[in-house]
């Protein structure tokens, strides 16, 4: 019986999980390299689809995107050069046939915080003769068109100094412009 015990064990420890088992070896899968379609090319990539006769497009290697960078960064030097002359720029708004001068003063977008320019009334003048003749109603709708005016001035003028940037603009994005046309 001591036989019929011990071969009855051994069947049960070599068919059960937790009998005595020898560690597996770990087996190692070899990982082959994988491209994706983003992966970074020094001098350029290769072509898109090589049965196109003339080649098929490419995308921009690290040497295009580091001379688009440089551009970005003399565009931007620009702007801040373009900025600093129109904040020192006097720009005049009128009304009332010239006898009330509004000076408008440039003040250039803070980025990131605020992205849009402003304007601010840096002085009024009024002719003396206009504010002993006319009613308080009368002069606070001309301050009003006075400033309106100086603001319309500083845009356009704005709008023509920035258009030197909009060229640029257009050769760093291969001729897409990125910027509406100006309104008129």
């Amino acid at each position: 019986m001591t036989k019929l015990n011990a071969i009855a064990t051994i069947i049960i420890a070599a068919t059960s999980t937790s009998g005595f088992t020898l560690p597996q070896q770990q087996q190692y899968a070899l990982r082959t390299p994988s491209f994706s379609s983003t992966e970074l090319k020094l001098f350029g990539s290769k072509n898109k689809d090589p049965s196109n006769p003339t080649g098929g497009a490419n995308q921009p290697g690290m040497m295009d995107q580091l001379a688009m960078f440089k551009k970005a960064q003399e565009i931007a030097q620009k702007k801040n050069a373009l900025d600093k002359e129109l904040s020192n720029e006097k720009i005049v708004g009128t009304a009332a046939d010239g006898k009330i001068q509004i000076t408008v003063k440039y003040i250039p977008p803070q980025l990131p915080a605020n992205p849009t320019p402003g304007y601010e009334a840096a002085n009024v003048e009024i002719d003396e003769g206009y504010l002993e003749n006319v009613s308080a109603e009368d002069l606070s709708k001309a301050l009003v068109e006075a400033i309106r005016d100086g603001e319309n001035c500083a845009m356009e003028k704005v709008a023509e100094k920035y258009k030197s940037l909009e060229e640029d603009m257009k050769g760093i994005l291969g001729g897409m412009g990125g910027m509406a046309p100006p309104q008129k």
